[in-house]
């Protein structure tokens, strides 16, 4: 990320959404980063890394199909 972006994100992550891609978010759990909990058993993972400019996001999902949607719009998410 550059440091424009990673400022932007940042701040992003201090939000808790309601809704993600369409999702409705039923809990938000900021033990290690931000984790987004969906009703179907879903959930997306941002940690932003201290020692490098990079996020990690992890995804998980009922489908390989949900995971791959779910890990799209998760990144797109950094960007918006």
């Amino acid at each position: 990320m550059t440091p424009e972006v990673k400022a932007k994100f940042t701040e992003k992550l201090q939000s808790d959404p309601r809704d993600f891609a369409g999702r409705v978010v039923i809990q938000v759990v900021r033990t290690d980063g931000l984790k987004l909990l969906f009703g179907d058993g879903s959930w997306v993972c941002y940690r932003i890394l201290g020692t490098a400019p990079v996020v990690r996001v992890y995804t998980e999902a009922r489908s390989k199909k949900g995971s791959e949607a779910l890990s799209a719009a998760a990144k797109h998410w950094i960007f918006e």
